[in-house]
Parts: structure tokens; C-alpha cells; sequence
């Protein structure tokens, strides 16, 4: 489904934010009226977090663009909530410039005496984005009558900036956000619907886009992180840091991806410290039910809000079933606090135990988890000493093997039950949930073999996978639209 297209609902106020072709601009056009809550919006996570890791020309990296689902977000956000004239847009330009590290990949290149003029829907200010060049450039820019006149500095900079973590060299590796060196924003003195005209007076402008409200986004993925990889990096190269020196309004912590590996069976390593993924009882146990209450075949020792799934796994979840341990216990009898089933490619809270799925189960804790998802969320708001809105998303389907392929026939993937606890450590602290898993889950609920919305891995998205993550934050994000 085109992005554009989608409508958003939320709750009993029906709030719909209605799509625009292009967001307004030169085609005279007209984006919602709405505008976002936040003005700063910083999304971290995996590898997952990242873009095309397939792309050999990027070396693997993501960007603000369409190979990363965070781009989609942004994307989404300059053609629908703000209105923006695009790069493709943008006219009177003698050259073009194609470069991952702007908005859509694209500048266009005005030298001195180029104009280009438009329309933008209401706002009470206005803002450029731009790439540095070798010449300073000066630049007029006419609103409504008004005049402003403004120098960009000579530099190598772009719309979007880059840095590395040198630790963690194995994997890909990138830090995205809009740097502040190629925005520029004028505040007007009414609220209204804007022409607009720009002059190059001299040197080249690289402009990227013109847009009538400036949203900032930050991709602050790293390859292969962990919910501890944020807590643990030294002072120097600690991702946090760098969310907090970014100073987001909004903060949307995409995890669990890497955070399941259960390195000494999968890889016959170890990182140091063990999984989050603790098997209580790992081999699958026959049980009855009745309810909301499990009856295993002997002892167990299970703590309030440990992880139960249920079923039997052989490359496709639809009839399994998660639930979640609502008090301590030592003895077979467990009951749940929550039950969800998988059947119909459909992620569904029920009341009770189904009674048609295989009964067998397997019970894990992911206590660690939780706790280090909270540490990151906590130290985040203390460093940057302001309300921090913040949101979770956890990933995709939870397969990865092929049954047919690798002899673990029988054995879930690691990931189910991070759903159920996400959307339950957002509710419990005020968070919102982006629920990546339901997306997939709709695509395909088995072993991503042809690639429907992953590169076959079930874990790095592709294309439809990107869009598909893209919309499930946008689809949270919906009632902070005021």
C-alpha cells in the first residue's frame, strides 16, 4: 500500500490526516492543516533501524531516505503533515545532484541569478535546506512581500550529516540526522497560506527542499546494537550520547531484534554478557487448559511476567499463542494475564486459551530486557532534562530458520513474546507502541522465503518491509497530531 494512501483513525475522534499529491508546493497543492506536537524526532534502534544493507554502492548504510524506514517516516512527514516543495519540485535548477545524504537523494543546483518561486499551505514560518558548496553563496528570499537575505557559508556539509561508531566496526554502522548547518528557518509574522520567491544573488545554492514547518529527524540505528549496546559504549562513541546531544522531542526505540540472540546455541560465541532471552523451560512440555490457566506436566518455577508460547512451531506461527504469567508460582498450575493468538495472520487478544492449538509450550523470561529498554528511556530523559515523549517498536514476524533447512525443527523463533511485552512496557510507562510484528504478520506469518517484505532473513526489511515499519510509527504517532 502507497503511503500516501493511508488513512489514519484514532480512537473515538476519528482524527484523519488527509494526503496530499505533493504536499503543496509549486503545484499548488494543500497538505493538512494539522501540525505534529514535536519538532524533533529521533528513532534508534538495529540493524533493522538501518537502509538497504544489500546496497554495495551505500556500503550498506542507511540514510534519511527511502532505503530506511526512519526516510519513510520523514518522508511521510514533509509531503503530509508539512508542506513541502520537493527536490523533483523545485524549478529553474541548471543542474541536478544525485547524494544519499539528502532528502530523496536529490539537490538542485541554483547558480547566481536563478529564482524559483511556489506556494506553501499556513504556517508562521518557513524554512530551506540546502547543501554547503565551495563559494559562499547569498541568497534573498521574498515571502508575501517580505525580504530576507541570508549567507550560507562555504563547506562540504549536507542536508544530512554522519557519524560512525568506531567500536563496533562489524557491523554497519551510521548516525543520521538534519544537520543544522544546511537549515535555515524564518519566522513570519502570521499564520497564513505563503507565496514565496528565491534569488540566488551570488555563489551556487544547493537547495534541497523549501517547506513551511521544519521537522528534524534523527536515524540513530547502529547495526547489531542491543538495548545494553546504548548503556554500555564508552563516553566517546556512546549512540545515547549522541540521541541526547540531538535533543529530540520524541524518541521511538525500535528493539528486541538483537536483543533475543541466544549467541552460545546460534552463533557458538558469546558478546559477554548472556541473552535476554532466558529459557525457563525450553523443550516443549505438554500442558491442559482451562481458561486463562495452564496445567503443565510437572513443576516450574515462573515469575510474574514471564513469557508462555504455546503450540507448535514448524515455520508458521498462525496457530500459536503467547501469554503472559500473571503471578509467581512453583508448581504446575500457571495462570495468564494475557493471552494473544496468532491464528488468521492476525496478532489478537483473547480470553482464554484456544483450544485447537497443539498443547505444548515453552516458557522464557525476558525480565533483562525490559529493565534495559527502561535504563535506555531513563538516562535518555535525564541527559536531555526535558519532557521526552517516547515511543517503542518491536520487530517483525519472529521467524528465521527454515525448518526445512537448519534442524531445529519444532523450535520458535526467539522473538515471540517481545511483542505482548512491548505493548505491556508502554502502557505501564505512558509510552506508545509501533506494532511492527502485526504488519508482517499480515504479509507473512512463516519463513519470509520469497521475500515479501524481508530479504529472506525475517529480520532486515526490504523495500515493502521499510514502508511497512514506516507506517506503523506513523499509525502511532497519529494522536500527537493536533
Amino acid at each position: 500500500m502507497n503511503i500516501k494512501r493511508l488513512f489514519l483513525q484514532v480512537s473515538a475522534t476519528a482524527l484523519v490526516i488527509l494526503m496530499s499529491g505533493c504536499g503543496g508546493g509549486s503545484s499548488g497543492g494543500s497538505a493538512s492543516s494539522d501540525k505534529f506536537l514535536f519538532n524533533k524526532i529521533s528513532i534508534a534502534g538495529s540493524s533493522i533501524t538501518h537502509g538497504n544493507i544489500e546496497n554495495s554502492a551505500n556500503n550498506g548504510e542507511g540514510y534519511l531516505g527511502e532505503l530506511s524506514y526512519v526516510g519513510e517516516v520523514e518522508k511521510y512527514f514533509r509531503e503530509n503533515v508539512a508542506d513541502t516543495v520537493n527536490p523533483d519540485e523545485l524549478t529553474g535548477a541548471d543542474d541536478e545532484i544525485l547524494n544519499p545524504m539528502c532528502y530523496l537523494g536529490k539537490m538542485k543546483v541554483y547558480y547566481a541569478g536563478s529564482e524559483t518561486s511556489g506556494t506553501l499551505a499556513a504556517s508562521n514560518e518557513i524554512a530551506i535546506v540546502f547543501g554547503g558548496s565551495s563559494d559562499m553563496t547569498r541568497i534573498q528570499l521574498d515571502v508575501d512581500g517580505e525580504s530576507f537575505t541570508y549567507t550560507i557559508s562555504k563547506g562540504s556539509y549536507l542536508p544530512v550529516k554522519k557519524t560512525y561508531d568506531d567500536i563496533n566496526v562489524h557491523f554497519y554502522k551510521a548516525f543520521r540526522e538534519n544537520n543544522p548547518q544546511a537549515v535555515h528557518t524564518w519566522q513570519l509574522k502570521s499564520d497564513k497560506p505563503h507565496t514565496f520567491h528565491l534569488k540566488v544573488l551570488s555563489g551556487e545554492l544547493h537547495l534541497n527542499f523549501i517547506t513551511n514547518h521544519m521537522y528534524y529527524f534523527q536515524n540513530a540505528g547502529v547495526g547489531g546494537y542491543e538495548a545494553k549496546d546504548f548503556l554500555n559504549r564508552t563516553r566517546d562513541h556512546s549512540n545515547l550520547k549522541d540521541i541526547i546531544a540531538f535533543d529530540p522531542d520524541l524518541f521511538i526505540f525500535e528493539s528486541s531484534t538483537n536483543d533475543a540472540k541466544t549467541w552460545e546455541k546460534d552463533h557458538d560465541q558469546t558478546d559477554g554478557e548472556e541473552s535476554t532471552n532466558k529459557w525457563i523451560v525450553e523443550d516443549p512440555v505438554p500442558f491442559s487448559s482451562q481458561g486463562k490457566t495452564i496445567t503443565v506436566r510437572h513443576s516450574v518455577n515462573v515469575h510474574k511476567g514471564d513469557v508462555v508460547v504455546m503450540g507448535e512451531y514448524n515455520g508458521d506461527i498462525q496457530n500459536m499463542v503467547t501469554g503472559i504469567v500473571a503471578s509467581d508460582s512453583n508448581g504446575k498450575d500457571i495462570s495468564l494475564s494475557k493471552i494473544v493468538s496468532y491464528a488468521g495472520q492476525e496478532a489478537t487478544e483473547v480470553s482464554s486459551i484456544p483450544q485447537n492449538i497443539v498443547k505444548k509450550c515453552r516458557i522464557k523470561s525476558i525480565s533483562d530486557w525490559e529493565e534495559r529498554v527502561r535504563k535506555v528511556v531513563q538516562q535518555l530523559k535525564n541527559g536531555v532534562g526535558h519532557t521526552v515523549t517516547v515511543g517503542i517498536g518491536t520487530s517483525g514476524v519472529p521467524n528465521y530458520y527454515d525448518p526445512s533447512k537448519v534442524n531445529i525443527s519444532g523450535t520458535p523463533r526467539r522473538l515471540l513474546g517481545y511483542r505482548e511485552k512491548g505493548e505491556i512496557l508502554a502502557a505501564e510507562n505512558g509510552w506508545f507502541f509501533a506494532d511492527f510484528f502485526q504488519k508482517t504478520l499480515k504479509i507473512e506469518p512463516g519463513v519470509d522465503t520469497e521475500h515479501k517484505w524481508s530479504y529472506g532473513d525475517n529480520t532486515h526489511p526490504n523495500e515493502q518491509g521499510r514502508l511497512l515499519f514506516g507506517q506503523a510509527i506513523i499509525e502511532a504517532m497519529a494522536p500527537y497530531l493536533k
